[in-house]
């Protein structure tokens, strides 16, 4: 089995994540960086590369971005998937998503990681063209950005896109609208909260009777994406 390392000062988040990692058939093992030094498993055995890294935000502390940023720079791992897991609060304070492979919200499923593992792998070894999420008729291309149904495409707006993809890659979650604007917008966006609203009803709108109701409203708090 490969070894996947897990960075996290929460030890429920660290068993948590350990548990799915194994059942995707890692070996987990704890890994810690002390802010200065490069980050390492703690048992020492540093000839031994891991398949995956995970670097889990704990609630309450701010996102781990120079344990990111150590581990993407660090020799011997610029083949190895850097994954970052985040709980909704983190959301607004990511400096830059590109300190990592993969952006993953808590709390998922094995199944979800797995699939989060399988596009880091594929970024690292170049975009591939078929790379894709499919669900039922409904298609998006995260190489042309392209979504088809049915097999014919659809136009979307670049935002609209990116909105779709969001939910569509975390599904069953329910983001706020404050958390979309800034995992879709960015933080500084200026458009406010009805912006998502009227997305939300042009992406409805182009994915047709077939596909529209898996964009839910959850009332008084924000929208969900049903697989």
């Amino acid at each position: 089995m490969r070894d996947a390392w897990i960075l996290t000062t929460d030890a429920d988040l660290a068993g948590d994540t350990a548990a799915a990692v194994q059942e995707l058939g890692f070996t987990p093992r704890r890994a810690s960086s002390n802010g200065a030094g490069r980050p390492r498993a703690d048992d020492g055995g540093a000839e031994r590369l891991p398949g995956v890294v995970i670097v889990v935000a704990a609630p309450g502390e701010p996102v781990p971005a120079q344990v990111c940023e150590q581990l993407r720079e660090q020799e011997g791992l610029d083949a190895v998937p850097v994954l970052l897991a985040l709980g909704e609060e983190h959301l607004r304070a990511v400096p830059d998503a590109t300190i990592v492979h993969e952006l993953i919200v808590r709390p998922y499923t094995a199944a979800e990681l797995g699939t989060r593992i399988q596009r880091a792998r594929a970024k690292l070894g170049g975009a591939d063209p078929d790379e894709a999420v499919r669900i039922g008729t409904l298609e998006l291309n995260f190489a042309t950005y392209q979504v088809t149904i049915a097999e014919r495409p659809v136009d979307f707006t670049y935002m609209e896109y990116e909105l779709l993809k969001f939910l569509l890659t975390n599904p069953r979650r329910v983001f706020s609208r404050e958390a979309l604007l800034s995992a879709v917008w960015g933080y500084d966006y200026y458009g406010g909260a009805r912006t998502v609203d009227v997305h939300i009803r042009r992406v409805r709108a182009k994915l047709g009777q077939e596909h529209a109701s898996r964009v839910k409203t959850v009332r008084g708090v924000g929208y969900r994406f049903e697989g």
